[in-house]
């Protein structure tokens, strides 16, 4: 039975490393379809845009925590600090933003190039659905979140109720 254990926690070992480099290189295909397909979308030019800054502050975020930000003692830079913060005010904003874009544009004409109501297809499925998961992934965090502090809460009461009295 342990060696099954052990094939499983290898197996899904492989399995997450494999998942994390796919979600690391995912910037890196947004910003190359944003860039790709910058000017085939006329119904809404900013849906290419919105890829392509979208990845783009991703892929920052990916890579700030491994420049050289912090100080000799082990205290990031002040301004390594600010431009985290800045990114993550900025990421909601933009999602917003863009959903804002990919929604008004539903569903453009993808067969005929010359039409003001064209959009080129893998750019405009692309964003509609990368948009699609990214919201369903913030309401899957928001329930976990929230079953968590239940837990919490559940746990707290029932140890405040549990009063065990030993006779002596």
């Amino acid at each position: 039975m342990v060696f099954v254990s052990d094939i499983i926690f290898v197996f899904s070992s492989i399995f997450t490393g494999r998942i994390r480099i796919l979600l690391s290189l995912l910037p890196i295909v947004i910003i190359g379809l944003g860039a790709k397909h910058i000017y085939d979308c006329p119904k809404q030019p900013m849906v290419p845009v919105y890829l392509l800054v979208g990845g783009s502050v991703c892929l920052m975020i990916q890579i700030l925590p491994f420049l050289y930000c912090s100080q000799s003692n082990g205290q990031p830079f002040l301004l390594c600090q600010i431009l985290k913060m800045l990114l993550l005010i900025f990421c909601p904003i933009w999602l917003l933003t863009g959903s804002i874009f990919v929604y008004m544009a539903y569903e453009p004409n993808y067969d005929f190039r010359l039409s003001a109501d064209y959009c080129e297809r893998t750019v405009y499925k692309f964003a509609f659905w990368i948009t699609n998961a990214i919201y369903l992934a913030i309401l899957i965090a928001l329930l976990v979140l929230c079953c968590s502090w239940l837990q919490k809460f559940c746990n707290k009461r029932a140890q405040k109720q549990c009063h065990i009295r030993t006779v002596s």
